[in-house]
């Protein structure tokens, strides 16, 4: 072969080469769509170790969002939370379920397994509900160095043909960017954020785990108090002892981490009827050396404003008010 015609072999194999590859990513991009995008029977999220009474971790936050994300993008029709009582009075299940009603999962779409304490129990336990309701297919979601390992283990389910994985290694907290009716003070102007929240007449919940659209809406302007760098002791006042085995500032403030609160900031208000060390909200303060704090409270509570800051001026505490943030799309439907 003359030197002419090795020359155009060489480039033609190289084309070749470099047009198999091209078509190789393509069809891998296809893959990745088509897996997104096809129906699966459910979205199983694996629990991850919560560190004591009511405060998740961010893996476990991870795992929430990213089934969110998958149930919003119509991969499956529900989510199957599964993670036991490891630490404490609230399941890990328990804890996922309210975040992800938090960002908009309703609660007929969560199946909640809430007696599993390892991975072979995490299988084991949800297997009578995977066979209720005749699931033949799921998205597997917990993190990269477990999901193996979980997807062997779901595997020995004999109805479970098809597990696809999804890792949460990546999934970060949504910037929220929420707007305020009143001027936000800068960070040393005080000493810990105030969230009051009340039940609305009638809106007490049957089930421990629901959480009213105000409380969300106050858990939300937390994270986002937070991200803005106004880090401070966020204290979760409801002055209701509890609805089942959790209290309603429990549910704020679980929700309130999955908005970017970080756990170890977190103060819940002792509002079991027995509790022994039962304080009033005024009462906390002074004990922490609280002189200067920011108030939030729901839209519907702004005519209570004055009241509020009085209240805590007759306690030597100086108060800022300020409404629950509001999105753009909160905005757009004129909520307030």
């Amino acid at each position: 072969m003359n030197p002419h015609a090795k020359r155009f072999a060489r480039v033609g194999g190289l084309l070749l080469t470099l047009a198999v590859a091209a078509l190789s990513v393509h069809a891998t991009t296809l893959s990745l769509a088509a897996k997104e995008q096809q129906h699966l029977g459910v979205i199983i999220a694996l629990g991850f170790g919560h560190v004591h009474e009511a405060r998740p971790t961010f893996s476990m936050v991870q795992r929430v969002l990213t089934a969110v994300d998958l149930y919003h993008r119509k991969v499956a029709k529900h989510i199957l939370f599964s993670g036991g009582y490891t630490t404490g009075h609230v399941a890990e299940a328990e804890e996922m379920a309210i975040m992800a009603m938090a960002y908009g999962v309703p609660a007929k779409a969560i199946w909640v397994e809430n007696a599993s304490n390892t991975t072979g129990d995490n299988a084991r336990f949800s297997e009578h509900i995977i066979d209720r309701h005749r699931v033949r297919s799921a998205a597997l979601v917990t993190h990269s160095s477990h999901m193996e390992r979980a997807r062997k283990t779901f595997l020995k389910i004999r109805r479970l043909g098809t597990i696809e994985r999804f890792p949460a290694d990546e999934t970060q907290i949504p910037i929220h960017d929420l707007e305020y009716d009143q001027e936000l003070p800068r960070s040393e102007e005080f000493d810990a954020i105030m969230l009051h929240a009340t039940t609305r007449r009638g809106g007490f919940p049957f089930d421990p785990l629901r959480i009213q659209p105000d409380h969300i809406d106050l858990a939300r302007t937390a994270g986002d108090l937070h991200q803005r760098g106004l880090v401070k002791p966020v204290y979760v006042w409801h002055r209701a002892y509890a609805a089942g085995h959790i209290t309603r500032a429990e549910v704020i403030g679980i929700a309130a981490v999955a908005f970017g609160v970080p756990q170890k900031w977190l103060i819940y208000s002792p509002s079991r009827r027995n509790a022994v060390d039962k304080q009033n909200l005024f009462e906390f303060c002074q004990s922490a050396g609280w002189t200067r704090v920011l108030a939030v409270i729901p839209r519907h509570r702004e005519t209570e404003s004055d009241k509020i800051v009085a209240q805590y001026a007759e306690q030597g505490i100086v108060a800022r008010v300020v409404l629950t943030g509001r999105s753009a799309i909160d905005k757009r439907r004129g909520g307030k």
